[in-house]
């Protein structure tokens, strides 16, 4: 089936995508190996307008049932593979084996966590591994855990998991941590928590569920290990584009390249919205703005097609 705009990702951006082009008229598919979202992941989010301390998982559930009150064309649970150019549209692949096509194609994809590429890392998800402590702190109640990482959402995830485990130690390989002050000071008076800087962590441990984290000192150059039964690796995120293969230009970062006028991206007929594009701000409401305005030019760019 030959769609006007396939949009691909079920994050803020590729809902609000959705329901302006759906609201356009177009013939529309989403295609959402979830609709949950980095945001999702947020305890409470405090600067949506309108929703003044909503979870993030409760406010991407608002999202979702708004897009599927407009429109049952969603494929759910499944994840593109691959896009490809043809004369005049594009084929998209999934994992499942779907094959569909669109005259145009809107990515917002988002972002996924960067993974520390140690030895134990991904044998042990799941195992006592997690990148999301809203999902699986309360699996962790009176038990050691350890936070990899110092920005906003190491400390955050730690402060999350305080309230469950009985100690929460923060590993971060730099000289200071370079969260806001506000959740630093937080921190600090959060009995539970204790930082250790300068440890580049090397190893996790454990026989089928981890028990503890091996590390080097980056001042000594000892190799320490502390005991834990979980991990939250919190060291940021890397935009998911692996299935566009090349076909649109991205900076060094791999985040796609757009033009801010109309979120195009150097492949025509494809467009970007939300934090898998080099925007400068990778926030909540600033996703959604960019989906509207990258449906909104599909919409141009597919008139101009039919004139």
């Amino acid at each position: 089936m030959l769609y006007d705009l396939v949009i691909i990702g079920g994050g803020p951006a590729g809902i609000t995508a959705g329901i302006y082009a759906v609201r356009k008229k177009l013939k529309t598919l989403v295609i959402a190996k979830d609709f949950f979202g980095q945001i999702a992941k947020t305890r409470q989010v405090d600067n949506w307008p309108g929703d003044l301390g909503i979870s993030g998982i409760d406010l991407m559930k608002k999202m979702e049932s708004h897009l599927k009150s407009l429109t049952s064309e969603i494929l759910a649970g499944d994840k593109v593979v691959n896009v490809e150019k043809r004369k005049n549209s594009f084929l998209i692949k999934t994992q499942a084996g779907q094959e569909l096509e669109g005259k145009a194609v809107l990515v917002a994809t988002g972002r996924t966590e960067k993974k520390l590429g140690v030895p134990g890392e991904q044998e042990l998800v799941g195992r006592g591994v997690s990148y999301c402590t809203i999902c699986d702190a309360p699996f962790f109640q009176d038990k050691r855990v350890a936070v990899i990482g110092g920005g906003n959402s190491a400390l955050g995830a730690a402060l999350d998991l305080a309230k469950y485990a009985s100690e929460v130690f923060i590993l971060f390989k730099g000289q200071t941590m370079v969260a806001d002050e506000c959740l630093q000071g937080l921190i600090k008076v959060q009995p539970k928590i204790k930082v250790f800087l300068q440890k580049n962590i090397i190893a996790i441990d454990g026989q089928g569920k981890v028990e503890s984290v091996s590390y080097q000192d980056n001042v000594s150059g000892n190799e320490e290990q502390i005991a834990v039964e979980g991990v939250f690796i919190n060291i940021g995120t890397v935009p998911t584009v692996d299935f566009l293969a090349g076909l649109v230009r991205q900076n060094e970062g791999g985040e796609i390249e757009i033009n801010p006028k109309n979120n195009a991206t150097s492949q025509e007929g494809i467009f970007a919205a939300g934090d898998v594009t080099d925007s400068s701000w990778k926030q909540f409401v600033i996703a959604a703005g960019e989906g509207a305005k990258a449906a909104l030019a599909a919409y141009n760019y597919l008139n101009k097609l039919e004139n």
